[in-house]
């Protein structure tokens, strides 16, 4: 067994040891911070969601009964939860040479091949955990963030799959030379200002996109292409910072007398449809994958849940925690003014990571 990964992937197992040695499902607040008195039991674990998975169920008498086509014992959770507090150790002073051979005897007896699960979807573990509210006991699907290495994106740039164009007006070639010279978009977006261009939305460059944030709602399309405008001018890098800037200067005029929170609202709906399902290049449909919610490995090893079923908390944390990030601009083919069938166009890229 050759077992290779980074600080992200080595929390997926991380977590599923944690998970069966707590066997509960802490929920968080959208700052990170633990309901130590809101939680899920949980029943059994999945890694995958293949149809010869192994199941990891937790027993009444504190042990792991671990059935499969090739496995069929019981492990404490004690154990578990040693193994697990090694393991954390480890990924906290993980560099190149870092070994962690010492883990494969433990995942041989588990029964457990690899690092990080396969999976279709965005799901990293699937958990059937018990609903005290409404006694159901679903198996759900979660996706895994970790805090313990580098910051994890929630949109990948994907050059003209996550680009907008903006028509430039206003602008002679001389313009357009010195704008393209310019190394820092908030000089370049200083520079246009100086001139007085106007810069209208024309597009996505990218039709799929299009339709996505359309069938979500059909006014986020404008709203994320201000938004980037935002960014790039240099009023902000957090989503919540953007938000707030394009809730007071309205560009769509839907404010007028409310005190709704329009573009708040709107804008976490799209974090949270990213999060759970959509992507820039292929036709979203609605559907949820990662239908549990999200699982966050804190910096101490603490784990937090935002289920689906806690909406609100969920949102709250994809808003308070993410950021607009520029990509590189060669590899996506942005940021430089050009012509087109005799006007003149800009491209900016969409990117959101994790803080």
């Amino acid at each position: 067994m050759t077992l290779k990964g980074n600080k992200g992937e080595w929390s997926e197992l991380y977590t599923f040891f944690k998970l069966l040695a707590d066997g509960r499902l802490y929920c968080g607040d959208g700052r990170l911070n633990r309901y130590d008195d809101r939680f899920y039991p949980i029943l059994e674990i999945f890694r995958d969601d293949s149809q010869n998975r192994n199941s990891y169920k937790i027993q009444i008498s504190k042990n792991i009964l671990i059935t499969g086509p090739d496995i069929n014992i019981e492990v404490s959770q004690e154990q578990f939860k040693q193994e697990a507090n090694t393991l954390l150790e480890h990924i906290k002073k993980m560099d190149e040479n870092s070994n962690f051979s010492y883990i494969e005897p433990f995942m041989e007896l588990i029964n457990c091949n690899s690092i990080k699960a396969k999976s279709k979807d965005k799901a990293d573990i699937r958990i059937v955990i018990h609903n005290l509210q409404t006694g159901s006991k679903p198996e759900l699907g979660y996706s895994i963030k970790s805090k313990l290495g580098a910051d994890s994106t929630l949109i990948n740039s994907n050059k003209d799959g996550t680009n907008f164009i903006y028509k430039i007006e206003g602008i002679s070639s001389e313009n357009v030379t010195k704008f393209n010279s310019l190394d820092k978009f908030k000089i370049k977006f200083d520079y246009l200002k100086s001139i007085g261009v106007s810069i209208s939305y024309n597009k996505t460059a990218n039709s799929i996109l299009h339709k996505n944030l359309t069938l979500l709602d059909l006014g986020l399309e404008k709203i994320i292409a201000h938004s980037l405008i935002d960014y790039y001018s240099g009023n902000g890098r957090t989503i919540a910072d953007i938000t707030n800037h394009i809730s007071a200067t309205d560009p769509l005029n839907i404010i007028d007398d409310t005190d709704q929170p329009m573009y708040e609202y709107k804008i976490k709906q799209f974090l949270l449809a990213f999060a759970l399902g959509m992507t820039c290049t292929t036709p979203w449909y609605g559907t949820f994958q990662a239908n549990g919610g999200y699982i966050v490995v804190k910096e101490d090893g603490d784990i937090v849940c935002y289920h689906f079923f806690d909406r609100n908390d969920l949102e709250d944390y994809l808003f308070y925690n993410t950021r607009f990030e520029t990509p590189s601009t060669s590899r996506h083919l942005f940021g430089n003014i050009y012509e087109e069938n005799g006007g003149y166009y800009l491209k900016l890229n969409l990117q959101v990571r994790f803080k």
